[in-house]
């Protein structure tokens, strides 16, 4: 269905020769998500296929062009930026209406990226854990609503998971043959990095699995420290806004619990110096993006990864805001 999206093409897979020099493994490889399908992130992946199921598609081989859909539908989500872009742009192509919730304090960058895609777009003064309580009620308020959600209590945060294994089918083309001995995903409330799990833990292969998150917003380190979910009250400022959640979405928990080997936390500063980097590879990585590698590079020590190891590290977004970008990586 993903090929029927405008502009789609796999993402590439660049090696990173400077960075397996640093770390002393073999192969370090970047899934470069920084354009997907003409967004600056992979979310419209999940999106795409939430949407798609949400509104009864079934022809995958007409995808979202193929959907007939009355113009008084309106798409509703949350969203800490990528994924609501993402909605929006599919309710733009449908030529449907979008009504997106945004926690106060999101980078004007992102909230008006949003906008230009067409979108209705509410600020909630609160954290993320309560713009999905306002998308959710929104929706089920309307009957005339579809909530493309990407976590919550509906079923479109499943169907958004599935929607990301065009990244790992990519990945697994990409290498050729070889297998990763560790791949390092940046976590939100853990909806993508559960698709990683269920990947890789699928068959005969198993790769170590890193997660990387926020110091201000831990929520699975510290559910996978206590054994059952944490909330991590707001708010959470961090610029990796994509990642700023407070609680783990309840049905990527129990995968997540039983599939990540290692969780780490870092701050704003490490993932400006992987952005850096990663632009000195000419890999263009937005904040979450960075987090991979500033996430492999504080939990270096305590993995025992060979000298001919092979690190595939999932770049989730590219550019939001080009001059905080150049800002950045210009230092």
């Amino acid at each position: 269905m993903h090929q029927t999206l405008p502009g789609f093409e796999a993402t590439p897979l660049t090696e990173a020769p400077k960075l397996a020099k640093e770390l002393g493994v073999g192969h370090v490889f970047v899934k470069d998500e920084h354009i997907r399908a003409g967004l600056p992130a992979f979310k419209i992946l999940g999106a795409a296929w939430a949407v798609f199921k949400a509104l009864g598609g079934e022809d995958e081989s007409r995808g979202l062009p193929g959907l007939k859909v009355g113009p008084e539908t309106t798409l509703v989500c949350a969203t800490a930026g990528n994924h609501g872009r993402a909605v929006a742009y599919l309710a733009k192509l449908l030529k449907i209406k979008a009504h997106i919730f945004i926690p106060a304090g999101t980078s004007p960058a992102r909230i008006e990226a949003i906008r230009s895609e067409g979108a209705d777009v509410q600020i909630v003064d609160g954290d993320y854990k309560l713009a999905v309580a306002k998308a959710t009620a929104r929706a089920e308020a309307d009957p005339k609503a579809l909530h493309a959600a990407d976590v919550g209590n509906s079923m479109s945060p499943v169907w958004a998971s599935q929607g990301y294994r065009t990244i790992l089918q990519e990945i697994d083309e990409q290498l050729g043959g070889l297998n990763p001995d560790i791949v390092v995903v940046p976590v939100g409330a853990g909806a993508f990095a559960s698709t990683v799990v269920r990947h890789y833990r699928s068959d005969g292969a198993r790769p170590a699995i890193l997660a990387v998150e926020p110091e201000s917003a831990a929520c699975l380190l510290k559910s996978l420290q206590t054994g059952k979910p944490v909330h991590i009250p707001g708010p959470h400022p961090s610029v990796m806004a994509g990642l700023n959640a407070g609680d783990v979405d309840e049905h990527a928990w129990p995968i997540l619990q039983q599939g990540v080997d290692a969780a780490i936390t870092i701050t704003d500063d490490e993932t400006h110096q992987a952005m850096r980097d990663l632009a000195d590879e000419n890999i263009v990585a937005g904040e979450c993006g960075a987090a991979s590698l500033a996430g492999l590079r504080k939990a270096r020590n305590g993995l025992e990864l060979k000298e001919d190891a092979v690190v595939v590290l999932i770049s989730t977004e590219g550019v939001h805001d080009p001059a905080a970008y150049q800002a950045i990586v210009s230092r």
